[in-house]
């Protein structure tokens, strides 16, 4: 089978933004198959007009603009191709490319990428979004052979905004390849207690809530307390450094800025514990980064885990300060259960969120589109 996957991006791993790291885990396991892949990206800010990558097992050839080069390379590989992978939401490139592909007959596949939930689409022009996915955005959805669904949550969110019949849900993961999988060892009780988050600032990761949650603690446990923030200081990072000191918290939380490759996991080592705020989230990347690791989480609800709440190897809060502060609280009073949690965390990353997992899963799917596809033919 061959598969096409068109991007935005260059499938960079050193870049905080998530898809990102679903593009390279996916497409880098489906090369190790005996499918063949190819990825076409889309980058405004590069110099070059064209530029090819490599990436671990897989190229990436990037342009600098659709139209052109890019567009004639796309339309000439689709030929070569049994099915193509569109990725994310609100992106007029997707809308043009897909009705192409739907004018050829073409099998096509759309990953949300949690696009679609409430609270991102209401953080700007909510009524514009509503209006351009009724009259443009929709229908690219509606003729997809199939839509990809990263959490089953998700998939409640999608049915939504399509009329597809076709949603089926397939979870992210890390590279097993990058991680030792071993349970951290709690043998000392230090009098620090360690733990942070990772990955953007954006509002829909709710840090905001994560600083008033801490700031809120009792003494007997703020006293003993240290979390660490680890992403990329942009303007919401910066607001988010001025409420820390003016909740005098700068002994209690601290900013790396972003860390990647080993710099980054030697910083998840040192946490006893992980915390992900999210208003909304596909189970995070980072969540699988820090289970790797064999850390017990602090998870919102809302970040879509509800289906592995059973595994013990995390609790689950609300995305309010109050609850946060309880999540926060109760964690550090199960010290004793962390040991526990923390083997879970690893057995949940062998069993689901790993590449070679989600890999099977998604060539699975492709084939049942194909199967179907020629089934209509004849």
């Amino acid at each position: 089978m061959k598969i096409l996957h068109f991007i935005l991006g260059k499938a960079n791993l050193d870049r905080s933004n998530g898809v990102n790291h679903v593009i390279h885990g996916l497409c880098k396991n489906i090369a190790l198959t005996e499918n063949e892949i190819k990825v076409i990206g889309l980058s405004k800010g590069m110099k070059e007009s064209s530029k090819l990558i490599e990436r671990e097992k897989f190229q990436v050839i990037v342009f600098n603009k659709f139209f052109g080069e890019c567009f004639e390379t796309l339309k000439r590989e689709t030929v070569k191709v049994d099915i193509v992978h569109l990725h994310s939401v609100w992106n007029n490139y997707n809308i043009l490319f897909a009705r192409y592909l739907i004018s050829i007959n073409k099998p096509y596949v759309v990953t949300i990428h949690s696009g679609l939930t409430e609270d991102r689409i209401r953080q700007s022009r909510y009524w514009i979004k509503l209006l351009y996915h009724k009259f443009v955005q929709k229908y690219i959805f509606d003729k997809a052979s199939g839509v990809h669904a990263i959490t089953r949550e998700e998939m409640t969110g999608i049915s939504k905004y399509t009329k597809n019949k076709n949603i089926f849900f397939v979870p992210n993961g890390i590279d097993l390849d990058n991680y030792k999988l071993q349970e951290k060892s709690y043998k000392a009780e230090s009098e620090i207690i360690r733990f942070g988050y990772l990955g953007r600032f954006g509002i829909e990761k709710n840090i905001q809530s994560l600083i008033l949650a801490i700031s809120q603690l009792p003494k007997i446990y703020l006293n003993k307390v240290k979390c660490t923030l680890i992403g990329p200081i942009g303007k919401e990072g910066n607001i988010l450094r001025i409420a820390v000191k003016d909740l005098k918290l700068e002994n209690h939380i601290e900013f790396t800025g972003a860390l990647y490759g080993d710099e980054k996991q030697l910083k998840l080592k040192i946490f006893d514990f992980y915390v992900h705020p999210a208003y909304s989230d596909v189970v995070s990347i980072a969540v699988m980064e820090a289970m790797a690791n064999g850390l017990p989480c602090v998870i919102t609800r809302t970040s879509q885990v509800s289906y592995y709440y059973k595994k013990n190897s995390f609790i689950m809060v609300e995305p309010i300060v109050q609850d946060i502060k309880r999540g926060l609280i109760e964690m550090m009073d199960k010290r004793n259960e962390w040991q526990e949690m923390s083997v879970n965390s690893i057995s949940l990353i062998n069993s689901v969120f790993n590449w070679r997992n989600a890999t099977k899963l998604m060539i699975n799917e492709y084939q049942k589109i194909l199967i179907s596809n020629s089934k209509h033919k004849c």
